[in-house]
């Protein structure tokens, strides 16, 4: 095992370089808005694999890119080279976490342009501060590839391009089902997204989950406000 102290593999992981099982590596989480990369971020994805790593790479279940086997005396020379390639690391804090959406852009059961819809709230909210990690998926109809009721907040594409929201979903040790709101037109996904950060960031403790805060404060005046603010927003 390396010598290293807590505080600086807390400090490592808060960047994306996440501490390998076997105590001698890090990992690099690699962020591609949308779960997209273009041929010429690929190329370099696989050029720092070779030159810092062990020439791997692996996608991630919420459709990012880890780099496995980085030395730590390799970690500090990486981030540079990523910075100045224009490579995005990260996405491992306390705050809004890689944004996931199914193909539904492409798709022929796609109801609404998700990739596009995902890489605007990935430029918006992604990485904003909140009390712990805060996860957002997009899918695109009914079929529900992304999973969307097990996370924060989620968006299902609807006919007429609309959107059901829900939230409050969760998936692990506990899970807790997100709940349907309402319906909403697709141009206020970033509203509705805000009413849900805002919610979180003045009522959330640190360290607790967005599902967790809603079923603690369900009934509540501020929980009824909540909801309401989200119904402001849904087709009439």
């Amino acid at each position: 095992m390396i010598d290293i102290t807590q505080e600086r593999l807390a400090e490592l992981k808060s960047k994306g370089f996440l501490f390998m099982k076997d105590k001698e590596h890090f990992v690099v989480r690699i962020i591609l808005p949308a779960g997209m990369a273009t041929s010429d971020e690929l190329k370099k994805i696989s050029y720092l694999a070779e030159k810092y790593a062990e020439g791997k790479a692996v996608v991630t279940v919420r459709l990012n890119v880890e780099i496995p086997g980085i030395k730590y005396e390799n970690v500090e020379p990486m981030m540079k080279e990523m910075e100045e390639l224009g490579i995005v690391y990260g996405g491992t804090n306390c705050g809004v976490r890689p944004l996931v959406c199914c193909k539904g852009t492409v798709c022929k059961f796609g109801l609404v342009d998700t990739q596009k819809l995902c890489k605007e709230l990935h430029d918006e909210f992604f990485e904003v501060p909140l009390p712990h990690k805060f996860k957002i998926n997009i899918t695109g109809c009914p079929n529900n590839c992304a999973k969307v009721q097990l996370n924060d907040l989620a968006f299902m594409g609807a006919p007429r391009n609309t959107l059901r929201v829900f939230v409050g979903g969760r998936f692990g040790r506990q899970s807790i089902i997100g709940e349907e709101i309402c319906k909403i037109p697709y141009e206020n996904a970033r509203d509705v997204s805000r009413v849900c950060c805002g919610f979180f960031n003045k009522y959330g403790k640190s360290k607790q989950r967005f599902g967790d805060l809603l079923v603690e404060m369900k009934d509540t005046e501020e929980y009824v406000k909540f909801i309401e603010d989200i119904k402001a927003f849904a087709v009439q």
